[in-house]
């Protein structure tokens, strides 16, 4: 027993001793001699393309350009962290990274940015982050919208109410995204391809075929209003309260106040997709059924509108669409301007709005196909119809932007 006991206590003398004995190459504080120079955050500066007009960034499309020092001008060997979330480092130098902002909304964000080779986050204000910084969604579906109700058309009041109808007959009024639904008016129709209100406040329906109906001003039955000369799915008014219609009956038709109707424009053997009056023309998308292969299959046109009798001028291509997309893959559903003259084209698939103008899509990050219908509110509200072959993904979309749409002729102010 004590020769056990002997050999343990041996054992541990000699453990302790080598302890004891053994130099500790270790150096205390640790060597930082060789890290890169800490980075510094001086600013954060917003892309006015990216935020509301209270200056606020839109989450998941914002651009911020963070400006201090000792960056990587290599733009995989910065990280920058928004309450922990990464962003997307779009381009970097030394003193400045361009970052787009993470689908993240938030009051009070810690902006962190760390770059490689250097132990510690970018020192701002004696903090290694900066902060406040705040994001918003500059999309809201319309909650009373969804996998039950199949809604088409889309109009909008001068008080931002919107209109859709559903396949249960019923024209619903939605006031806010999160607002219960009211019915507002009713109908034969199960769907419609476009609805508008007019200048006596009426709410005008079209059905695809020769009859437009209206709803009276504050609701109520839908009754027929005017029959047209050809099949017509698309209006919208001029500035002398005329309404221009169109779709696959092949022309334009003018109905005057009076509901006269001419033939104004010929577009003999197109589909009208899309119509939109704005500053002295009335513009359509069309698609070509006919069979001379030189005919423009599928644009964008434009015709004057002559005073003092508003007879068409000829027909002005715009856009060949097919050229410009030549795949294929995509058709042309809607059309709108906003206040500077830039037209908005909605796309059946792909990305869902096309600026035209800029050559580039609104929001491609948070939009998506397919666009039914689209209408601007009174302000800087543009609205979509998403109208997905998914149940289940329909809604109607509330989109902010910092521009407002053009003047529409139609609503009563």
């Amino acid at each position: 027993m004590f020769k056990k006991h002997g050999i343990l206590f041996l054992f541990a003398l000699i453990l302790l001793y080598s302890c004891e004995t053994t130099p500790d190459k270790s150096i205390w504080p640790p060597d930082t001699s060789k890290d890169a120079p800490r980075p510094t955050i001086e600013r954060v500066e917003t892309d006015p393309t990216t935020i509301d007009k209270d200056g606020v960034t839109f989450a998941g499309i914002g651009i911020i350009n963070i400006i201090g020092t000792n960056f990587s001008a290599n733009p995989q060997e910065n990280r920058v962290y928004f309450n922990g979330t990464p962003g997307t480092i779009l381009s970097a130098n030394t003193t400045s990274l361009k970052v787009k902002v993470p689908t993240l909304i938030s009051d009070s964000i810690a902006i962190q940015v760390g770059v490689q080779g250097a132990l510690q986050y970018a020192a701002y204000n004696g903090k290694n982050y900066y902060s406040p910084f705040k994001t918003k969604n500059a999309i809201f579906g319309y909650l009373s919208i969804d996998q039950n109700i199949d809604a088409s058309g889309l109009a909008v009041d001068k008080e931002d109410n919107v209109y859709v109808l559903t396949t249960g007959k019923k024209i619903l009024k939605l006031s806010a995204p999160d607002s219960d639904a009211v019915v507002y008016g009713t109908t034969s129709l199960i769907v419609t391809p476009d609805m508008h209100f007019g200048p006596d406040g009426s709410l005008f329906i079209t059905r695809g075929t020769r009859s437009i109906y209206t709803v009276p001003p504050g609701g109520g039955k839908a009754t027929r209003y005017a029959v047209a000369k050809s099949n017509v799915s698309f209006i919208d008014f001029d500035a002398d309260l005329n309404m221009y219609a169109a779709g696959k009956g092949g022309d334009i038709q003018r109905f005057k106040p009076d509901k006269t109707v001419i033939i104004v424009a010929d577009y003999t053997d197109y589909i009208i997709h899309a119509l939109r009056v704005y500053d002295g023309y009335v513009y359509v998308a069309a698609q070509y059924t006919g069979t001379d292969s030189s005919n423009t299959l599928e644009g964008i046109w434009k015709n004057k509108i002559n005073q003092p009798d508003s007879v068409l001028g000829a027909n002005e291509l715009i856009l060949d669409w097919r050229t410009k997309f030549p795949d294929g893959l995509t058709y042309i559903t809607a059309l709108t301007f906003d206040e500077n003259g830039k037209m908005l084209v909605g796309q059946s698939e792909g990305n869902a709005v096309y600026l035209l103008q800029d050559d580039a899509y609104l929001y491609p990050e948070i939009l998506f196909d397919p666009v039914g219908n689209l209408t601007w509110g009174d302000g800087n509200f543009l609205y979509m119809n998403f109208r997905s072959e998914d149940g289940t993904k329909r809604t109607i979309q509330r989109i902010e932007l910092l521009n407002k749409g053009a003047i529409y002729n139609g609503r009563p102010q």
